[in-house]
């Protein structure tokens, strides 16, 4: 009776253990604030733009088969998510851009696969978002060609230290791709090559990200996007 009983104890507290470890890569709850540094470069002007975004959690419903949350940008965009229970992976189910280019990528779609990041490799749909035309008469021209990213999962359980704060339990995720888009019928169309870079901390989200969309026509060349986050309150 005393052996089963310790079993059923031990049990208990195993379970326990395993409930505590569960981990919250993207922090859903209302309230949560990310201020974040952001630096846009291209290689055609030499120039580099820097920018500030601000990211709240707004909105919050629980569900029976997940948890349905709402982003606000401080640029105006708006983003709603979910997270699956059955299928335990992220999903963007909602959108509404402050700009005229708006979506060409499916506004619903799954974002992460494994919200544990037990899945290593998994595609996604992208499309382009930082290549700009610098010459006329492509001058300002801003292509938005759909295509498919390829995402690896390169290491877990990192420690980042970012603006003199450290965070443990992170994921670095690399995605590549190959678009192309067609400015002018008389060039025929335009290659892209994209890589991106991803580093996703647990009970933050993301810290940093690194995005390249690069060509070899001269009208556009290559755009750099670098984003770090600042600050962020639970």
């Amino acid at each position: 009776m005393y052996q089963k009983s310790f079993f059923f104890f031990f049990c208990f507290l195993l379970s326990a253990c395993n409930k505590g470890e569960e981990k919250n890569y993207f922090p859903h709850s209302l309230g949560s604030i990310w201020n974040y540094k952001i630096l846009i470069s291209s290689d055609y002007t030499g120039n580099t733009e820097e920018k500030r975004l601000t990211i709240t959690n707004t909105e919050l419903h629980k569900k029976k088969d997940g948890i349905k949350y709402t982003k606000i940008y401080s640029n105006g965009n708006i983003f709603i998510f979910f997270k699956n229970k059955q299928e335990k992976n992220l999903q963007r189910i909602g959108a509404r851009l402050n700009f005229d280019n708006g979506f060409d990528e499916p506004v619903n779609k799954v974002i992460i696969p494994s919200l544990d990041f037990k899945n290593k490799e998994w595609v996604s749909i992208s499309q382009l978002f930082i290549a700009k035309g610098y010459q006329p008469p492509l001058r300002d021209f801003k292509p938005s060609a759909v295509f498919e990213m390829k995402y690896k999962l390169i290491s877990k359980n990192l420690k980042i230290k970012l603006n003199k704060n450290e965070f443990d339990d992170c994921n670095h995720i690399i995605g590549k791709g190959d678009a192309d888009f067609i400015a002018d019928t008389r060039t025929g169309p335009i290659k892209v090559k994209i890589i991106s870079e991803e580093w996703i901390c647990d009970n933050v989200g993301l810290v940093k990200e690194k995005r390249i969309e690069s060509t070899k026509a001269s009208a556009f060349g290559t755009k750099e996007y670098y984003k770090e986050l600042i600050s962020f309150e639970k």
